[in-house]
């Protein structure tokens, strides 16, 4: 994530808006694109109902 924003991962909170951090439709795209060639399935609309790591890292199974 932060490797698309630009941004250090230290600049990134957990609970930070990814689109208010400069994340835009494109980019979530493309981040969606990344991970399913690593065979992580996460659909944009997924992604863009709630743009924030912490969110995400429950999305795709991470903390469970």
């Amino acid at each position: 994530m932060a490797e698309i924003l630009g941004l250090s991962a230290a600049e990134i909170g957990d609970d930070d808006n990814l689109l208010v951090a400069g994340l835009d439709s494109v980019r979530m795209m493309t981040l969606s694109a990344r991970w399913r060639e690593t065979g992580v399935e996460a659909s944009y609309p997924d992604l863009a109902r709630k743009p924030t790591v912490r969110s995400w890292f429950e999305l795709l199974g991470a903390g469970s």
